[in-house]
């Protein structure tokens, strides 16, 4: 994705770093420590890798295994299963989600809100560029009623959906917004908008430029949540 192609005014969000699972204690319940850790890192890294180019159902446990440089028996010393792994990958992404409340939580007050929504759209590409595989198994799972997974994205997510709810509350009790509208569910269709156009960002820029993909994003983000 042409990240860069948005204008300007982006500022490009790196990745956070890797973090190490909380988790002391292997599959076998001996420590871990460094050197574990570390082979625990490459097995995340190859199962990110692969879903790249494969899909979830063709990723054996030997295959992660195999990308990450290590014995197929290493695999099951971290992880009961790919799901398993895919889930520690999915809390990752949501860690880096937390920050796009900020941007909600910024003034929104005359034109600043385009800005701040702009701001908001730009950094849900870049955390789509950097964890999209993982997010779309995410979605096709809890789509498919995987409690697990369904759990995840919303914990994803709920600090994003009550910063918008909020907002929209407030234009909503200002009168900005129709008498039926509901905030909440508002605040999701939002966040799920956004989250669309960021999936699909690629074939969109087939038919448009990244910089009016972005701008008019934004501009229906500030309508939905202010009502102006």
């Amino acid at each position: 994705m042409d990240i860069k192609a948005c204008g300007s005014n982006l500022t490009r969000i790196a990745p956070s770093s890797r973090r190490l699972m909380s988790d002391t204690t292997n599959k076998l319940g001996h420590r871990i420590r460094t050197r574990g850790a570390r082979t625990r890192r490459a097995l995340l890294d190859a199962m990110r890798d692969l879903l790249n180019t494969k899909h979830l159902g063709e990723i054996r446990p030997a295959d992660v295994a195999a990308a990450a440089g290590v014995s197929a028996p290493t695999f099951y010393t971290y992880f009961a299963s790919v799901e398993e792994g895919l889930l520690i990958l999915c809390e990752e992404a949501g860690e880096d989600f937390q920050r796009l409340a900020a941007h909600i939580h910024a003034d929104w007050s005359g034109d600043r809100a385009f800005e701040a929504a702009r701001a908001y759209v730009l950094e849900v590409l870049a955390l789509w560029n950097d964890h999209g595989p993982v997010l779309r198994v995410e979605h096709m799972l809890a789509d498919m009623g995987d409690p697990q997974f369904a759990e995840s994205r919303i914990r994803r997510l709920r600090r994003l959906h009550l910063a918008l709810e909020r907002r929209i509350a407030q234009a909503h009790a200002s009168g900005l917004h129709p008498e039926g509208l509901n905030p909440r569910l508002t605040s999701y269709e939002t966040a799920n908008l956004v989250e669309s156009v960021a999936a699909g960002f690629g074939l969109m820029r087939r038919a448009d430029t990244a910089e009016a993909i972005v701008d008019t994003t934004a501009h229906i983000v500030v309508k939905l949540t202010t009502g102006r």
